[in-house]
């Protein structure tokens, strides 16, 4: 830093007043993960998934067809068997020069997640509702449940808005 910039600190000061208590991931750590995970099994969490296709023949990925189109023309060139673009799910982990796409592979998790996230609503709103219609009393389950409580106070103050 001193040569570029004139500082005088190091790169110790700098990540302790910035509270960092792992150093980051240096450019070459970056590209070096790169190369060993073209293909990763759950999402980088934070990154967004984007819809992209992919090389039949090599882990290669990207966004757009026309890339892909550019990347069998010069690699695949000589293959004797057939190149298919695939589509794929992608992210990109890094911007720069490091700008390259991983493809993902176990998308199905966060879908299960959704799906239990709206199982919870749904038996939320069953309890609510025979809580409501007095199928079923507080006094009868012999406990209190904090959430019917919160949902029915949420829906009366809504219902008077």
């Amino acid at each position: 830093m001193k040569d570029n910039h004139g500082l005088q600190c190091s790169d110790q000061q700098v990540l302790d007043c910035l509270n960092v208590v792992t150093p980051t991931m240096t450019s070459d750590d970056a590209q070096a993960w790169l190369s060993n995970n073209r293909i990763i099994k759950k999402p980088i969490e934070g990154i967004p998934i984007l819809q992209g296709v992919g090389c039949s023949l090599c882990s290669y990925s990207t966004k757009k067809r026309t890339v892909m189109y550019n990347h069998i023309s010069s690699a695949h060139k000589n293959e004797t068997s057939r190149v298919t673009i695939l589509e794929r799910k992608i992210q990109n982990p890094f911007q720069s020069y490091l700008h390259k796409y991983v493809q993902v592979e176990a998308i199905g998790e966060s879908e299960a997640e959704d799906e239990s996230v709206e199982d919870w609503e749904l038996k939320l709103k069953e309890e609510f509702t025979k809580l409501v219609e007095g199928e079923d009393t507080i006094e009868s389950r012999g406990k209190l449940d904090l959430r019917l409580i919160n949902a029915f106070v949420a829906k009366i103050r809504y219902k008077f808005i």
